[in-house]
C-alpha cells in the first residue's frame, strides 16, 4: 500500500517532467488513486484487498509507459511489479496482472499505439506484442508463484513441525529450559516453570545464583562457573546433577536432577545454545537419605551388638573358667568321699554323694558348653587333626552315657564295620559330637523305646547317625535346632533338662571338620541326626596344626 501511494504522488511529477500537461497526469493518476483508496479504506478481505493493490501497481506499470511515450525501457515497471504483488501471496493478483497487462498493451496498443510501443513492427502488430509482453509477464509471475508455492509448503511444514514440537514440549512432566551462551532463556515449558518455582515470565536470563536459589545437596550454594549451561558448553555434556532448588515459590528446597546438552550449531561452540531438562526427585533423595541414616544407624548398633556381644563372650569364659576350678575341686573331694579314704559311707550317704555327684559333673558340662559355646562365637575353636578309627570314637561315645542309662529302659543298638574306618579327625571333639547326639536321645525317648548310632563308609568319607524312637520334632522348629539356646516345644513342655547349646556345638564341630549334619524328623516318629565327614588323607605326624572356624 505504501508503494502504491508513493505512485500516486510521483506520477504526476513524472508527468510533468516528460512534458506532459499536469491536467493529463490527473487523469491518467486516477484510476491509481482509486485503487489506493479502495484498497486501504474499503473494509475488504484479504484476497480482495490484494487483487485490487495488484490492479493499482500494474496500472502505475501502464500510466508510467502512456506517460514516457510508449519508451522500452518504461515496460521494465512491470517486471519490477512482479515480486512486489508476489508478497501478497495470492492467486488472484498475479491473475488479474497477466490480464491487465495483455488488454492493455492489446487495446492501447490498437487505439493508440504511441502510448504502448516506440518501435514500428509493436505499432503494427499491437496484439502479438501485446500476448509477448503478457507471456512474459505470466512466465515471471509463475516463477514468482512457484516459489511462493514452495515457501507456503515449507512455512506449513514448518508450523506443523513446530505445533508439534510445542504440543510435546508443552505436555512434558519433566522441566525444559533452553538457554542461549549468554544466560538468555529461549525456552520454557509450564513444568519448568512449576518445578523451579521462581522461573517466572519475568525472568529472562540466568545471571547467578540468585535467579533461581540453586544449591547442591550438601548444602553449599552453586557458583556461577558451575551454572548448567556454563559448565554444559566447557564440558559438552553434563548428566545426573542433582542440585536443590530454594526460593520464594519453593521455601523447603526441592531437589531436582539435570542433564543439560549443548545444541550442535555451525556458528561456533562459543555461541551454542544449551538444552537443560530436569525432573523432581526429591521423594528419592528423601528415600536414599532415609535408607543411608538407617544404614548408619544400623553400623552403630550393629557395632554395639558386636561390642556387647564381645563383652558378654569374654564375661561367659572368664565366669566360666571360674567356676570350672570349684566344680572339679568339689568332684574331686567327692571321688575322695566314695573311696572311703576319710571313712566308710552308710547307704544314705553313699545316696546323697552319688547324687552331689552327678549334679557336679552336670554343673560341669554346662559350664564346659559355655566355653565352648565362647569360643564358636569368637572364632577361636580349633581343632588337631590325628589319624583315628572312627569305630574308637563310636565306642567312647557310647559307654559315656551308659550311667544316663541306668535306671532307664531304652534298648540302644551300636552299628560299626567289621574294618577300621581310619578318618584324619579330632577324637575329642568327634565324640563330644555324639554324645551331646546321644544326650538329647536318651533325654527325649520314653521308657520302652530305642536308640541307634551307627557309624558308615563309602567312597566319599564316613557317615555318623544317631536315631530314636522319640516323639520327634515339628517341622516347623527343624530349621532353629541349631540356634544357640533354643530349646524345641516339645523340650519345654516335658520340662526336658537342657541349656539348647548341645546342637550349636555339635554344628561347629561339624563344620570344622569340613562336614554337614541333617535332621530327619517328624512328631511321633522320631529323629535322625546324620554326620557326613569328608575323606581325608591319614596324617603319619602324630598331631596337626588347629583349624580355626
Amino acid at each position: 500500500m505504501a508503494l502504491l501511494w508513493l505512485h500516486v504522488v510521483l506520477i504526476p511529477v513524472y508527468a510533468v517532467y516528460r512534458g506532459n500537461s499536469l491536467g493529463h497526469a490527473w487523469v491518467e493518476m486516477a484510476p491509481v488513486l482509486m485503487a489506493a483508496l479502495v484498497a486501504g479504506f474499503m473494509r475488504l478481505g484479504r484476497v480482495a484487498s490484494a487483487s485490487v493493490a495488484a490492479a493499482g501497481l500494474v496500472i502505475c506499470s501502464g500510466v508510467i509507459v502512456h506517460l514516457s511515450g510508449g519508451m522500452i525501457e518504461a515496460h521494465f515497471h512491470f517486471f519490477v511489479m512482479i515480486p512486489v504483488i508476489a508478497m501478497y501471496e495470492a492467486w488472484a493478483p498475479f491473475t488479474i496482472a497477466v490480464g491487465y497487462v495483455l488488454v492493455h498493451h492489446g487495446v492501447m496498443g490498437t487505439l493508440n499505439s504511441h502510448a504502448v510501443y516506440n518501435h514500428p513492427a509493436a505499432r503494427d502488430q499491437p496484439w502479438l506484442f501485446a500476448g509477448v509482453h503478457a507471456g512474459f509477464f505470466a512466465f515471471a509471475s509463475a516463477a514468482c508463484i512457484v516459489n511462493w508455492w514452495l515457501h507456503e509448503k515449507a512455512r506449513e511444514s514448518s508450523q506443523s513441525q513446530m505445533g508439534l514440537l510445542s504440543t510435546i514440549v508443552e505436555s512434558l512432566r519433566d522441566g525444559l529450559v533452553v538457554i542461549d551462551s549468554q544466560g538468555r532463556i529461549l525456552l520454557r515449558n509450564p513444568s519448568g516453570v512449576e518445578l523451579m518455582g521462581g522461573l517466572h515470565d519475568d525472568v529472562h536470563e540466568v545471571s547467578g545464583t540468585d535467579q533461581f536459589g540453586l544449591f547442591h545437596t550438601d548444602g553449599n550454594p552453586i557458583a556461577e562457573d558451575d551454572l548448567l549451561h556454563v559448565r554444559a558448553l566447557a564440558e559438552n555434556r553434563v548428566q545426573d546433577l542433582d542440585l536443590v532448588v530454594r526460593n520464594a515459590g519453593v521455601p523447603d528446597g526441592r531437589v531436582l536432577n539435570f542433564v543439560a546438552t549443548p545444541l550442535e550449531t555451525s556458528v561456533g561452540d562459543a555461541d551454542r545454545d544449551v538444552v537443560v531438562v530436569f525432573r523432581d526427585v526429591t521423594e528419592r533423595h528423601r528415600t536414599e537419605q532415609a535408607l543411608a541414616d538407617a544404614l548408619a544407624t544400623e553400623q552403630a548398633a550393629s557395632e554395639q551388638l558386636r561390642e556387647l556381644e564381645r563383652v558378654k563372650s569374654d564375661f561367659v569364659s572368664t565366669v566360666s573358667h571360674e567356676l570350672r576350678t570349684p566344680i572339679t575341686s568339689i568332684i574331686g573331694y567327692l571321688e575322695v568321699l566314695e573311696d572311703g579314704m576319710v571313712g566308710d559311707l552308710d547307704e544314705a550317704q553313699r545316696g546323697i554323694v552319688s547324687r552331689i555327684d552327678r549334679n557336679s559333673h552336670r554343673l560341669l558340662r554346662l559350664v564346659e558348653d559355655l566355653l565352648k559355646l565362647s569360643q564358636i562365637e569368637s572364632s577361636t575353636l580349633q581343632i588337631n587333626r590325628v589319624p583315628t578309627d572312627l569305630r574308637d570314637v563310636v565306642t567312647a561315645s557310647h559307654d559315656a552315657i551308659g550311667w544316663m542309662l541306668e535306671n532307664r529302659s531304652l534298648q540302644v543298638d551300636v552299628d560299626l564295620p567289621d574294618q577300621a574306618v581310619e578318618l584324619d579327625v579330632d577324637p575329642d571333639e568327634l565324640e563330644r559330637m555324639l554324645v551331646n547326639l546321644l544326650t538329647n536321645a536318651v533325654k527325649f525317648t520314653p521308657d520302652g523305646g530305642r536308640i541307634g548310632l551307627a557309624l558308615g563308609v563309602d567312597d566319599l568319607g564316613a557317615t555318623l547317625s544317631v536315631s530314636d524312637t522319640g516323639e520327634g520334632i515339628p517341622e516347623s522348629e527343624q530349621n532353629r535346632l541349631f540356634s544357640r539356646f533354643y530349646r524345641s516345644s516339645t523340650a519345654t513342655e516335658q520340662a526336658v533338662q537342657g541349656t539348647g547349646l548341645g546342637l550349636t556345638i555339635v554344628q561347629a564341630i561339624v563344620t570344622l571338620h569340613g562336614g554337614a549334619i541333617d535332621v530327619d524328623s517328624g512328631a511321633d516318629r522320631g529323629t535322625t541326626f546324620t554326620v557326613r565327614l569328608p575323606r581325608r588323607t591319614a596324617r603319619t605326624s602324630a598331631g596337626s596344626e588347629p583349624l580355626a572356624i
